[in-house]
């Protein structure tokens, strides 16, 4: 292995256990102000929305179909793709005075769970695969969007009455989940031909844009105000000033 992929190696490594140790603050952050957490979580979630926006149809579909010609068949299919997974792992919550009927996570959600988590990895080595540009930005979209996802995560398997010490064992193998798929991917994909590589990030932009459109928005309207409108565009313009940065 030369130098340069050496190099290349290690910023996988230690951006992928970021990304993962991102999840674990936000579990652990449940657990100790959990009333801050819920309070001002909205805020990152808005600034995470616009980010994942902003990544997805700025930075990974354009790379993606300059690399696969059915880019855009596969964004779709991966969008729908998690569409399908999240019914195994979608929770209704009540309002006060109304029925609530819970619908526990089983092993095929947690899985579900540790897709997406292995999928944002892959996200990170593809795109040091292709640029340091395009590794930090995924670095970047992923890591925001982790913390909001650690909180979420606990604070589910909490209400659906999992102790407080398997919630976290679920969070850390969930978090591992990032940094062993950078990796991976990283090692393994290096001889994949471009339209394989364009096809993950195509896959990669699907996820993200369902992520935002599909879990962080729908939540941003529950308590929108002025300054969630801000931080959503401030979060879309964030991947474009650090790849000016980077330039």
């Amino acid at each position: 292995m030369n130098t340069k992929r050496m190099n290349n190696i290690w910023q996988v490594i230690i951006y992928g256990l970021i990304a993962g140790a991102a999840t674990i603050a936000g579990s652990y952050l449940v657990l100790t102000k959990e009333s801050w957490a819920r309070k001002n979580s909205i805020f990152l979630i808005s600034f995470s929305a616009g980010v994942l926006l902003a990544v997805a149809i700025g930075h990974l579909m354009p790379e993606a179909e300059g690399l696969n010609s059915n880019a855009l068949i596969w964004f779709l299919a991966s969008f729908i793709f998690f569409y399908i997974v999240e019914h195994g792992i979608i929770l209704h919550s009540c309002r006060e005075g109304e029925a609530c009927v819970v619908h526990p996570i089983d092993r095929i959600a947690l899985l579900g769970m540790g897709l997406h988590s292995l999928l944002d990895g892959v996200v990170i080595g593809v795109g040091f695969e292709i640029s340091l540009e395009l590794g930090v930005i995924a670095t970047l979209s992923v890591l925001i969007h982790k913390l909001p996802d650690g909180i979420s995560m606990v604070s589910i398997l909490l209400h659906t009455g999992y102790e407080r010490a398997k919630a976290i064992s679920f969070s850390w193998l969930i978090a591992l989940a990032t940094p062993i798929g950078a990796i991976i991917s990283f090692i393994f994909f290096k001889d994949f031909s471009t339209l394989i590589l364009g096809a993950l990030l195509a896959i990669a932009a699907g996820s993200f844009l369902y992520v935002a459109a599909a879990d962080l928005i729908p939540e941003i309207h529950k308590k929108s105000k002025f300054i969630n409108i801000v931080l959503v565009i401030l979060g879309a313009l964030f991947p474009f000033i650090v790849k000016y940065l980077l330039n």
